[in-house]
């Protein structure tokens, strides 16, 4: 039987050879590590204020009822309510808010007549958190441009 020093000797040597399987095997070059193909830092943003948005959409019924519009109303989950609608009607974009005009009246008995896009703008500095309030983008129905 081999000393417990010779077995611990070659299953170190044995790791550090397993280190260099990246180097002998073309297809697994640059996508194991130690020899990875992108970089540790690549979303590394430089130093400075960092800003988030808070967005909000608030519908107005015909009989001015106020209706939180989510997520629930829409039957779209929130990766397709930020990119079909939110980030689009943030744009101006009046083609999003006529198609979710369309997809919200759809089965409602007190229609949806006025869109109302409400956003915060939060910058985070040195000194604390700063909280700005953006200006309303409004949609209504019968033109679906922002007013």
């Amino acid at each position: 039987m081999r000393e417990p020093k010779t077995i611990i000797s070659i299953a170190i040597i044995l790791v550090i050879l397993l280190h260099a399987a990246p180097l002998l095997y073309r297809a697994e070059r640059k996508t194991m590590w130690p020899f990875l193909d992108w970089a540790m830092y690549k979303d590394s943003r430089p130093a400075g204020p960092i800003r988030a948005y808070k967005k909000h959409i608030t519908g107005i019924t015909a009989r001015g009822q106020r209706e939180s519009v989510t997520t629930d109303l829409t039957g779209v989950s929130i990766t397709s309510f930020n990119m079909l609608y939110l980030q689009p009607m943030w744009t101006r974009d009046s083609s999003a808010a006529r198609q979710l005009f369309d997809r919200l009246n759809r089965v409602r008995e007190d229609p949806f007549v006025e869109l109302r896009l409400e956003s915060e703008t939060y910058t985070v500095t040195d000194s604390g958190v700063v909280r700005e309030d953006n200006p309303v983008i409004t949609y209504r129905a019968d033109a679906a441009a922002p007013q």
